[in-house]
């Protein structure tokens, strides 16, 4: 049995004090200015889900509506904020000299519009959200949100369940390892069927029943999303039922990207260029079948920054949410990969001399 005995609890300590010292000690605003005066031409995806109204953030995947606004402001003034599609075109020009950023929301929940827009609108930031079209006006549950309610219920002190042969047991001290323990689950969970899965999650409901029944999470009506349209919000496809289109054979897939291009082209009059691979996941044949589907891109969930010779269908991002979601966090990510990328640079330049 794999038991975790608090290991996991120091080194997500130690991240954090790390990420802190990088912040406050200027180190990462110094490596955003080395890369401003770079001439290094970047495009930065930061990819969120939900914005919530509480402070507690007491959401999955979740951030709370201040802090996305610290976010939003610190795009602004950092690098240049352009829609996706401008993105695109400056990645494959590749003459451009700044480093250019662009928000995204994935999924299409109503928080979208109640807590992100009026926010996006305030500073004039450009996003896409990317819609689950057979979700749009509905009341749903995600299976995601499902296990992170069983996780997170203050009643659970620890939690047991297996990963196929292999039993784990985590201890559940704060909110942070609650993250850490949906998130393991949660990647598992991934690689099933629609039948395992629901098999586990029925089973940990049953063993750790929560508090409160799961509320659906409300997603966004066309009405909302309509009144998105002003300038600053444009929208993309992430499928019809939100499916990991690996398990589907190809007739399925066109089914999930054409049907949900359609009917969002349909509905605002408008045509729908992007699409984003529903848990980010993706092989050679899928990536075909999105760009058959007409598609102009798609974006991954790998993390990283877009650069020149980034495949306009494999695009890689940020991922934003969940407990690490401070402003400093996020810097400090930016900051750790700028160095990585500054090691390569250094190293290429010895090598041709």
């Amino acid at each position: 049995m794999d038991e975790d005995k608090g290991d996991i609890r120091m080194k997500v300590d130690f991240k954090d004090i790390a990420k802190d010292l990088l912040y406050y000690t200027g180190i990462s605003r110094s490596l955003l200015w080395i890369l401003r005066i770079s001439g290094c031409s970047m495009w930065l995806i930061f990819t969120y889900h939900r914005v919530s109204g509480d402070s507690r953030n007491n959401g999955y995947l979740s951030i709370p509506d201040y802090l996305f606004e610290q976010h939003v402001r610190f795009i602004k003034h950092n690098f240049k904020a352009v829609s996706m599609l401008d993105g695109l075109e400056t990645l494959q020009q590749g003459n451009s000299k700044d480093i250019y950023a662009t928000i995204n929301l994935d999924d299409g929940y109503m928080d979208n519009y109640l807590y992100a827009y009026p926010i996006l609108k305030k500073y004039h930031v450009p996003a896409t959200v990317f819609l689950a079209t057979d979700f749009i006006g509905k009341r749903h549950i995600f299976w995601w949100d499902r296990v992170f309610r069983v996780v997170s219920s203050r009643r659970v002190n620890s939690i047991e369940f297996h990963m196929d042969s292999k039993k784990m047991r985590f201890s559940l001290d704060g909110m942070q390892k609650r993250f850490f323990v949906t998130n393991r689950i949660n990647s598992f969970l991934k690689t099933k069927s629609e039948k395992e899965r629901e098999i586990f999650i029925e089973d940990l409901e049953k063993s750790y029943p929560p508090v409160q029944d799961t509320v659906p999470a409300v997603m966004l009506g066309w009405d909302e999303i309509k009144k998105m349209m002003d300038g600053y919000i444009s929208f993309g496809a992430h499928t019809k039922t939100h499916r990991d289109l690996r398990t589907l054979d190809d007739e399925e897939v066109l089914e999930e990207l054409r049907g949900s291009k359609k009917e969002i082209e349909k509905r605002l009059g408008t045509e729908i260029a992007g699409f984003s691979y529903p848990f980010g996941v993706f092989d050679e044949r899928v990536k075909a079948l999105a760009e058959k589907a007409g598609f102009k891109y798609a974006r991954t969930t790998v993390q990283g920054f877009n650069h020149s010779g980034t495949d306009r269908f494999l695009l890689i991002n940020i991922t934003v949410g969940g407990p690490d979601v401070k402003l400093s966090f996020l810097v400090s990510r930016i900051s750790a990969r700028l160095l990585k990328i500054g090691w390569i640079l250094l190293y290429r330049t010895g090598k041709k001399r």
